[in-house]
């Protein structure tokens, strides 16, 4: 799980910084346009979904977080949406946002208790959000039922990153 976690990282960090495609394709990201409309969202109503905490689908992040909520999460305007393209019964799913001047990208993942709990001897633990979180490297990881998000947010202080990773997160459990 060690080995797992420290992979999880580097490719949210190379796939951060531009290094590998945020799709996974070849053809690298698609880009998906927003703009203060909401027409870059998905119009899914995720509440109306069935709960993927402990089973089911992986929920699209993508869809659980409306341009509006972004934008006021993170204090930073959206200049393109990447999305992973997966299909539903996938393990795992990302989304980014880019942004002038910073990023967010959330990760979720199936996972167990006893996996989450073998941590990197680096990470932080983290109070006050999901079941248990620690953060590393920039990432705040947070354990919802059998779910692990990763949140991503880059652009200002890592204190502040990840006091937004941590707003972020309590806005995503309830949509998991």
């Amino acid at each position: 799980m060690k080995r797992y976690l420290a992979a999880l990282a580097a490719i949210a960090a190379l796939s951060g910084c531009g290094a590998l495609p945020a799709t996974g394709s070849p053809a690298g990201p698609q880009p998906t346009p927003s703009s203060d409309s909401g027409l870059g969202d998905s119009g899914k109503d995720s509440s109306s979904a069935e709960s993927g905490k402990d089973s089911g689908d992986i929920p699209d992040p993508c869809t659980l977080l409306s341009d509006a909520e972004v934008k006021s999460l993170t204090g930073r305007g959206i200049s393109q949406r990447d999305e992973d393209g997966a299909q539903a019964g996938d393990a795992s799913r990302f989304c980014q946002w880019q942004q002038p001047d910073g990023q967010l990208a959330v990760f979720l993942a199936r996972t167990t208790e006893s996996d989450f709990e073998v941590k990197i001897a680096e990470a932080e633990p983290v109070d006050g959000v999901g079941e248990d979180a620690f953060s590393l490297a920039g990432h705040l990881y947070v354990l919802h039922g059998t779910v692990s998000i990763d949140v991503y947010s880059r652009g200002d202080s890592d204190e502040e990153n990840i006091d937004k990773a941590k707003r972020i997160a309590k806005v995503l459990i309830p949509k998991i």
